[in-house]
C-alpha cells in the first residue's frame, strides 16, 4: 500500500480515538456496529463456536474414560467418543450409532482376548446360568442351581438351521475372540458385567441390556448399508429409527452401563479365575433323549417287525 493511503488510514484511526462522534459515524458507513465485530453470518463464528463445543466435548469423554482399567485403549476410546457426540449435535443417527458401537467393538475385542477371561470361559460353560439367593445364602461361582439351562444357553441362545444343533453346544466350543459380535459381548456382560454369578432374578435386565447393544449393532452404519435387510433387521430399524430422538439416549445409557461394568469389576477378574478353577471344566452337553419306560412284550415267538 503506498505510503500516501497508510498515512491517511493512520490519520482516521487517531481521529476515530479522539472523536467518539467521528467514531461512530465511521462505523455506520462502513456498516459495522462496532470496530472489531465480526458479522453474524461469517463462517468464522461457526468455526469458533464448533471449536469451544469439541473442546467442551472432549473433556467429557476424558472424563468418561479417566478410569477405564485397559490404559492402551484409552485414546481411541475418547476419539470416537468425540465423533459419536458430533454425529449427534448434527443429528445424524446412522454414523452416531457407528462411532458409538466402535466403542463398545474396541472394548470387546481387546477383551476378548484375555487368555484369563477365555479359560474362565471354556471351564464354565455347562454349568447352570444361575446362582443360588435366599436367606443366608451368599452368592459365589460354585453354589449354582442345579439344573440343565446352562450358562451357553444363556449366553448363545437358539439353534442352528442348518446342522439342528443348539448354538450353546457348537459355540460353546469356540474361543471368544472368534465368536460374532454380539455373543462377544453377551459373554463379556455375563463374565465380566456379573462376574459369573447372575440370579435368575436377573434374567429380564441381561436380555433387555444385551437386546438394546443388539439394536445398536444393527443401526450402526445404516447411512451406508449395501446388503439386502433381512425381515428381522427391517422390523428392528422401523421400529427405532421413527424414534431416533428416544434412541440417542437409551444407546447412550448401554454404552454408560456397559461401560461402568468393566470398570467396576475387569479388575476382579484374577479373583474369578481363581474360583473357577477349583471347579472342574463342565462342557455343554447334547440333549438326552427321555425314556419314560420300558414296554415289555411276551415272547410268544411272533415277529413284530419286518
Amino acid at each position: 500500500m503506498a505510503d500516501k493511503l497508510q498515512s491517511t488510514i493512520e490519520k482516521i484511526v487517531q481521529l476515530s480515538k479522539q472523536n467518539a462522534e467521528f467514531n461512530m459515524e465511521l462505523r455506520k458507513r462502513l456498516d459495522m456496529s462496532s470496530a472489531n465485530c465480526v458479522p453474524i453470518d461469517d463462517d468464522r463464528i461457526d468455526q469458533i463456536y464448533e471449536y469451544c463445543i469439541e473442546k467442551v466435548v472432549r473433556q467429557q469423554a476424558q472424563e468418561f474414560y479417566k478410569d477405564f482399567p485397559i490404559k492402551e485403549i484409552i485414546t481411541g476410546l475418547v476419539d470416537d467418543f468425540c465423533r459419536m457426540e458430533a454425529f449427534r449435535r448434527r443429528n445424524n443417527f446412522g454414523d452416531f450409532c457407528l462411532s458409538l458401537y466402535q466403542q463398545l467393538e474396541r472394548v470387546t475385542n481387546k477383551l476378548c482376548v484375555s487368555p484369563d477371561l477365555n479359560e474362565i470361559a471354556n471351564r464354565m460353560w455347562g454349568y447352570p446360568a444361575y446362582v443360588k439367593t435366599g436367606k443366608d445364602i451368599t452368592p459365589s461361582i460354585e453354589n449354582r442351581i442345579e439344573g440343565e439351562y446352562s450358562i451357553a444357553s444363556l449366553v448363545f441362545p437358539g439353534k442352528n438351521k442348518n446342522s439342528g444343533l443348539l448354538y450353546a453346544v457348537e459355540k460353546s466350543k469356540i474361543s471368544l475372540q472368534a465368536q460374532y459380535a454380539i455373543d462377544k459381548i453377551r459373554s463379556i456382560v455375563y463374565f465380566v458385567g456379573y462376574k459369573g454369578m447372575m440370579k435368575g432374578s436377573d434374567y429380564d435386565g441381561f436380555v433387555e441390556f444385551t437386546s438394546l447393544i443388539a439394536d445398536i449393532y444393527q443401526c450402526r452404519n445404516t447411512n451406508h448399508r449395501g446388503n439386502k435387510l433381512s425381515t428381522w433387521e427391517e422390523d428392528t430399524l422401523s421400529r427405532i429409527l421413527p424414534q431416533q430422538a428416544v434412541y440417542y439416549f437409551k444407546f447412550l445409557g448401554a454404552l454408560t452401563q456397559f461401560m461402568e461394568q468393566i470398570k467396576d469389576n475387569w479388575n476382579d477378574l484374577p479373583e474369578i479365575k481363581r474360583c473357577v478353577l477349583k471347579l472342574p471344566p463342565k462342557e455343554v452337553k447334547l440333549p438326552g433323549l427321555n425314556i419314560l419306560g420300558k414296554i415289555s412284550l411276551p415272547d410268544d415267538g411272533k415277529k413284530r417287525f419286518k
